[in-house]
């Protein structure tokens, strides 16, 4: 799957975590197992900043949460989505936090 979103979000294969497409909007974000009540379960990785508790973070320059934002096509294989379809059903705009 290819999208682009800030250059600094890392896809490597790091993480207890697995790739989930973001349906509505043709990205992917990290899910997560929970480590505590309320942590959150969508997330990103970002190489400078770290987890980002938002999916949305950094899909966009309007979503971006630092300066350091630089699109970036990036090219998650099929194959590593895989996972996600026998898991929790894609998440939606509306399932976010702000």
């Amino acid at each position: 799957m290819k999208f682009t979103a800030c250059k600094h979000l890392d896809f490597a294969n790091n993480y207890a975590a697995h790739k989930q497409p973001l349906a509505d909007t043709g990205k992917v974000c990290w899910r997560r197992p929970s480590c505590y009540e309320g942590a959150p379960e969508m997330v990103q990785f970002c190489r400078k900043r770290g987890r980002l508790n938002n999916p949305y973070h950094c899909t966009s320059g309007e979503l971006a949460r630092c300066e350091l934002y630089e699109d970036y096509e990036h090219d998650v294989p099929d194959a590593e989505l895989e996972e996600a379809k026998n898991g929790r059903t894609n998440l939606t705009a509306g399932e976010h936090d702000q």
